[in-house]
Order: structure tokens, then C-alpha cells, then sequence
């Protein structure tokens, strides 16, 4: 069988399903690529048995068949010279011949059999929303890093997406802090639903989408979350796992708020947060009428600055994480934001003044000695 592909077209589809293939897997079959190849597409799939991906090309050639191709492929395409790729497959052996121009690969692939083939089910039988690509992008991105890494904390490792009718409401947080964003669309009907979804896999999906205003559909079933945009499938194999409540952890009132510039003070806190030491990289915090103070003192050196705010309430003086605030700050590009704090230990909760649904807990550090 002979397959022949446009080469960029090619070398971008297996840039994408290259994301779902594992790095370490006791399962060696799944390092491959699932290959398919009908009359009209060639359709390619990976899995790391946590999330499913598919992306398809046309066929310029109406020959079909099924094959494991080696992810070294991936390398091979991404730097062929010509606008044309050629694979002849030779099925006794499972043998992939590459050629284009004056380069000429051999490499060898496997019966497909025992590998785990995943069919997505049909996301029209699924209660389905849809909503344009960058913005669910602009706002998984802002929900996204506050997820844990931990693997001892399984139900922090997702993101928590409750559907009801025209809302979804994200939530992530990793026990230090804590995401709650809220989107609306008056032509959702999703109602009464809740999945857990890995963060990992939002992640690699927010590495996928694109920037336009072009549609994607998402689909909830029992045990899978399904997006579908243009020529790729998506699917993320939900956490089995209770996420506690969280609302008890969000103050109904404040102490204290200001409203301050975002960029001044990014750069204020990169600034103390060089000299920052420990798995904390504690900074100081003061407020005092209309500025806040930044301090650092460590066994590096010291720092001092301040930024001048908008000011109501009390004056109080703080330590937190200084990498927390720049996760935050980095992620947003509104000019102006707010804090709201509540007292000397209590959280601290930055919000936009132009997306009421979006909101960002901090818990702050004890006090130093």
C-alpha cells in the first residue's frame, strides 16, 4: 500500500497526536502510532491510555489499511525536505519505505491488533455545548496552573468542570490556592453535571488549539470529556475521584482591598522574588494607606519597594509565595486588578475588575521569624 501526504500537512498532524504518546509506559505497544488509512483520510491516533488523540489528513491515494507506525516517524516527517511525502508499506513485514526527492527512510512497524484502539463515541448521543477555541483557551488558562503536580493528591491533579445549563463553572486548585471561573453562553444546555478531567490533559490541549474564533465542541459521557475541533478528536478519561466543596474557603467580606497595576506589580514582585529563598520563595507584604510595600531578606541579600494603590480598609502586613502571585500575574493581561485581603492570616483573593466570574485564592505564609 502506498500512502502519499502533504508533508507539512503531515508533520502537523503528528505534532499534535505526538502529545498523547508516553514518555514511560509498561505497556510498549502504546508508544506507537495508530495509523488508518481509508479511501478519503488518513487517520492518525495515539494514547496514553489516560487521553485519546486523533487527527486526520486527506488521502491522495483511495488505498486503506490499518498499521502501527514507530514514533520515530514523527522526526522523520518533521524534517523531510520535500513538499511531498511517500510511505509504501510492505505487509509481510510491516516494512515503511519513505521516500521524497533524494531522501529515502526504511522503518519498520507492527500488526495493530493488540493495540488499544479507542472509538470515540458519537458527541451528537451526548449532552454537547459548543464554544469558540480561543475562548476557552483564554480561560482554561487561567485555571489550568493552579492545579497540582502531586501525584499523592489525585483529585487536585484535575480540574473540576460543573455544567448547568448556560454555565460552566472550572475550579482547580492544588490546597495552596484555588481557581473558581465561570463562563456563560445562552445557547449551553448541559444542566446538573460534574466531571473531574486531568489537568495534564488540558494542558496539552491548550498546547493544540488555535487563537481564531473557530467552534469546538465538548461533550461530556460517563467516564470520558470529548472535544472535537476541525480534523481532531480529543478525549480525556475522567478522575475517578470526589473533589471536596470549596465555597467555605472563598470570604463572603473583605478587610481590606486595593486596586492595583498588574504590570507594576509583576515586575515589583520578579524583582523581590530573586532574592526569595526556600520552597516557599516567601515575599513580605505590607500595606500600609496608599502603597504596598515589598520586602525580601534572605541569606542573599535584602530588598525593599513599593507600589502605590488604590486603598480601602485596614493596614496588615503578610508573607506569601512569591511564585503563587507571578503564576497569576503572567496568566492575565488586564491593566488594573484587585486584592481583597482579610487580615494578617488570611487569604488573600485577586480578582478582574472586567470578569466578575473569575476569582483567585491565595493562602498566605505564617510568619517568619
Amino acid at each position: 500500500m502506498r500512502i502519499t501526504a502533504d508533508t507539512a500537512a503531515l508533520a502537523s498532524c503528528l505534532d499534535i497526536i505526538e502529545k498523547a504518546l508516553p514518555l514511560r509506559t509498561t505497556i510498549p505497544i502504546i508508544g506507537n502510532i495508530f495509523l488508518e488509512a481509508t479511501e478519503d483520510n488518513l487517520s492518525f491516533s495515539t494514547t496514553n491510555l489516560e487521553m485519546f488523540i486523533n487527527c486526520s489528513i486527506p488521502n491522495k491515494n483511495d488505498q486503506s489499511g490499518k498499521i502501527l507506525l514507530p514514533p520515530k516517524i514523527i522526526d522523520i516527517v518533521r524534517y523531510f525536505p520535500t513538499e511531498e511525502i511517500k510511505i509504501d508499506i510492505n505487509w509481510d513485514n510491516y516494512r515503511l519505505d519513505i521516500s521524497g526527492g533524494s531522501s529515502h527512510f526504511n522503518l519498520y512497524g507492527a500488526d495493530y491488533h493488540d493495540y488499544p484502539v479507542f472509538t470515540l463515541p458519537d458527541h451528537t448521543e451526548n449532552e454537547s455545548l459548543v464554544v469558540e477555541q480561543n475562548v476557552f483557551k483564554k480561560n482554561m488558562r487561567k485555571v489550568v496552573f493552579a492545579a497540582s503536580n502531586e501525584e499523592t493528591r489525585p483529585a487536585f491533579n484535575g480540574i473540576l468542570f460543573q455544567f448547568n445549563n448556560q454555565h460552566l463553572i472550572l475550579t482547580a486548585s492544588d490546597t495552596y490556592r484555588l481557581v473558581v471561573k465561570e463562563i456563560s453562553n445562552d445557547s449551553w444546555t448541559i444542566n446538573n453535571k460534574k466531571c473531574l478531567v486531568p489537568a495534564k490533559a488540558m494542558r496539552e490541549l491548550l498546547r493544540i488549539l488555535g487563537d481564531q474564533n473557530q467552534n469546538m465542541s465538548l461533550s461530556v459521557t460517563d467516564d470520558l470529556l470529548l472535544f472535537e475541533f476541525g480534523q481532531v478528536q480529543l478525549s480525556a478519561r475522567l478522575l475517578d475521584e470526589k473533589y471536596p466543596d470549596v465555597s467555605g474557603v472563598i470570604p463572603k467580606e473583605y478587610k481590606s482591598r486595593i486596586t492595583i497595576d498588574r504590570k507594576v506589580l509583576e515586575d515589583t514582585i520578579s524583582r523581590a522574588s530573586l532574592l526569595a529563598e526556600g520552597k516557599n520563595q516567601a515575599v513580605n507584604l505590607l500595606l500600609k494607606e496608599q502603597k504596598l510595600e515589598v520586602k525580601v531578606s534572605s541569606q542573599q541579600g535584602s530588598m525593599e519597594d513599593f507600589v502605590p494603590v488604590e486603598h480601602e480598609g485596614e493596614n496588615l502586613e503578610l508573607y506569601v509565595n512569591s511564585r503563587f502571585i507571578l503564576d497569576f500575574l503572567k496568566m492575565v493581561d488586564d491593566n488594573r486588578i484587585i486584592i481583597d485581603f482579610h487580615g494578617d492570616g488570611g487569604p488573600l483573593v485577586f480578582r478582574l475588575p472586567k470578569d466578575e466570574g473569575y476569582l483567585y485564592l491565595v493562602l498566605p505564609i505564617k510568619k517568619m521569624n
